[in-house]
């Protein structure tokens, strides 16, 4: 993985191998960055596990396979005493077929590139809502 900050924006390439939400984390973590949009990313995954919110815990679907990462949306927030990676994601299959949806697991094949806009004046945190941490917004004093 490699990556250079400003103020601005962080640009991240990561290798085969690497698993893009903790290595967006780890990136946020060693920039000093707690709150942050995922502008977007491109490149391919080999290993991809979509979650599905039922209400309680997330139903997943694992894939195995080699596809295209066409897209890629979220945020960093800080939770509790840590960072939190909401991404969500399209792909698709050689066929031109997509899969899409919330993504708990990503592990790259061959590279990936990933842009984060980092908030300087909002801070992005978490709370309970009544049914699960939802994205608590703020202005920073």
């Amino acid at each position: 993985m490699k990556y250079a900050a400003t103020d601005e924006m962080i640009a991240i390439r990561l290798s085969e191998g690497d698993e893009i939400g903790n290595c967006i984390a780890h990136v946020c973590r060693s920039c000093d960055v707690d709150s942050a949009v995922i502008v977007g990313g491109a490149g391919m995954v080999s290993t991809l596990t979509f979650g599905w919110y039922n209400g309680r815990d997330y139903n997943t679907e694992a894939i195995r396979e080699v596809v295209e990462l066409a897209a890629l949306s979220g945020n960093v927030s800080y939770k509790g005493t840590g960072i939190y990676v909401h991404i969500h994601g399209v792909f698709n299959r050689p066929d031109h077929h997509a899969l899409s949806g919330h993504i708990l697991n990503a592990v790259v094949f061959n590279n990936a590139e990933i842009f984060l806009k980092t908030l300087t004046t909002i801070r992005l945190g978490r709370e309970f809502d009544g049914s699960f941490e939802a994205l608590s917004p703020e202005k920073r004093i």
